[in-house]
């Protein structure tokens, strides 16, 4: 416990989002992870402990000098959201690199993942003037990271219609133009005839979950997805293809791209320090 407190209370903070903890790639405490979100400290535990009684009440203790006004907790194993200090507040936003995300406590996943933001930032780099394919969209964080890089349109496709309209949202709290952009609520597996409509694009993000019932399992899928790829693309694409499980190793997601597409690996882009042993995968194929 006490390796814990010292660790998060190492971090400098602002109001950028940071994790401080992640236990998800570690022993001791692998079922927790900690982030400050500028006043707020949000605690996640991912399965019953016996310590997270103790946990709380030595982060109340790091929050006295810390500057955090609210704690938030997460019990995903149960599905429960409440506030040990302060409130759960209305309006909230994730920061990262300036670019505001806008977020719900309540929900599963809260509106940002953190572990993306090299990802993030390669896009940006790379996007001026391109024609960008976005799947698997969720709030659209990808979009706005290459619409400040000067993409010149986008499309942005998530069968989720709550994730496209927050991530309209990110859009205009970033004062964002959303000219060029688009919004698809499409089934992505069997849209690829509607994706055509603004091909050939110069960039391709795929950035699936690993498992969601009835749309998208990553091990059987995946495959499904890179063989459309030649439908959308063009010689000189770039494919940013992700995924985030221990079980699916960098080395298959490059033999399933290699062996159903002309793409070929070029780089990885690095997690985020902080994120210690992440399965997060997030490859550059050319």
């Amino acid at each position: 416990m006490k390796s814990l407190i010292e660790k998060i209370s190492s971090a400098k903070l602002n109001q950028e989002f940071k994790r401080l903890y992640h236990g998800r790639g570690e022993e001791e405490f692998r079922f927790l992870t900690i982030d400050s979100i500028d006043k707020i400290l949000f605690v996640q535990f991912y399965e019953d402990s016996p310590y997270e009684k103790e946990i709380l009440e030595k982060l109340k203790e790091f929050t006295l000098h810390s500057g955090h006004e609210n704690i938030i907790v997460k019990r995903r194993f149960t599905k429960e959201t409440f506030a040990i200090k302060g409130e759960i507040p209305k309006k909230a936003f994730a920061i990262e690199n300036r670019m505001k995300f806008k977020l719900n406590f309540y929900n599963q996943n809260i509106g940002y993942f953190g572990d993306m933001r090299e990802g993030r930032k390669y896009v940006e780099r790379i996007s001026e003037n391109k024609n960008i394919l976005n799947l698997f969209a969720y709030t659209c964080g990808f979009s706005l990271f290459a619409k400040r890089g000067g993409a010149k349109e986008i499309a942005n496709v998530d069968m989720n219609k709550s994730a496209l309209a927050t991530g309209m949202a990110n859009h205009q709290i970033n004062d964002l133009s959303q000219k060029g952009i688009s919004f698809w609520p499409y089934n992505i597996l069997k849209a690829f005839p509607k994706l055509k409509k603004k091909a050939p694009y110069d960039i391709i993000i795929i950035d699936p979950p690993t498992f969601q019932k009835g749309s998208f399992e990553a091990a059987k899928d995946y495959q499904k997805l890179i063989k459309n790829l030649s439908s959308v693309s063009h010689e000189k694409t770039t494919l940013i293809a992700c995924v985030n499980s221990p079980f699916f190793e960098k080395e298959r997601l490059i033999e399933i791209v290699e062996r159903n597409s002309r793409f070929k690996f070029k780089e990885r882009i690095e997690n985020p320090s902080e994120y210690t042993n992440s399965s997060l995968k997030n490859l550059v194929f050319i």
